[in-house]
């Protein structure tokens, strides 16, 4: 039998790991515009979801925008 604990933290990265996904992230976007837009604009699109569990949650948001607009933009390729 499963039972469910609802006082069960949310995942949370820590900072410097936040950081790195970040950088990542937004890296990974500016190559797509010039290479591979589709898979390095998804793996903008993946970091930048998984920065806005750490403490920089704010500043996913644009890398995860990035790598939609990466991902949209290889469709008029």
């Amino acid at each position: 039998m499963f039972r469910l604990d609802e006082n069960k933290k949310p995942m949370k990265f820590g900072g410097d790991t936040g950081n790195y996904m970040l950088i990542s992230g937004l890296l990974a976007g500016l190559a797509g515009i010039f290479w591979q837009p589709f898979f390095l604009g998804g793996a903008a699109v993946i970091l930048g979801f998984l920065t806005m569990k750490s403490p920089k949650s704010g500043w996913g948001i644009p890398v995860f925008i990035l790598g939609v607009i990466v991902m949209i933009s290889s469709i008029y390729r």
